[in-house]
């Protein structure tokens, strides 16, 4: 095997699984997106959204799918309208 191979050769089946496994199929801490037909990231990067853009999509999307309790739910709510709040003013400086 010349250095190569060493660098590229997978030491365990899950490694290799990983190069194949889209960042897409796996989410970290939780799995309130795992139900989406498409993610919020894949729908904000497919429109090109702005940072802004994307968190909102993101918030609004999860509210009631990460959390049961209404409390959190509407924590997301208000981070969206935070968000929104700030690309007002980001808006205004133009």
């Amino acid at each position: 095997m010349d250095k190569q191979d060493s660098i590229t050769a997978k030491n365990t089946p899950q490694e290799a699984q990983r190069d194949t496994e889209r960042a897409t199929d796996k989410q970290i801490g939780g799995n309130h997106y795992k139900t989406l037909k498409i993610q919020p990231i894949e729908y904000s990067m497919a429109n090109k959204l702005n940072a802004c853009q994307s968190n909102v999509v993101k918030y609004i999307t999860r509210y009631n799918l990460k959390h049961q309790d209404k409390n959190l739910q509407k924590e997301d709510i208000k981070k969206a309208i935070h968000v929104l709040e700030m690309l007002i003013e980001f808006i205004n400086k133009e």
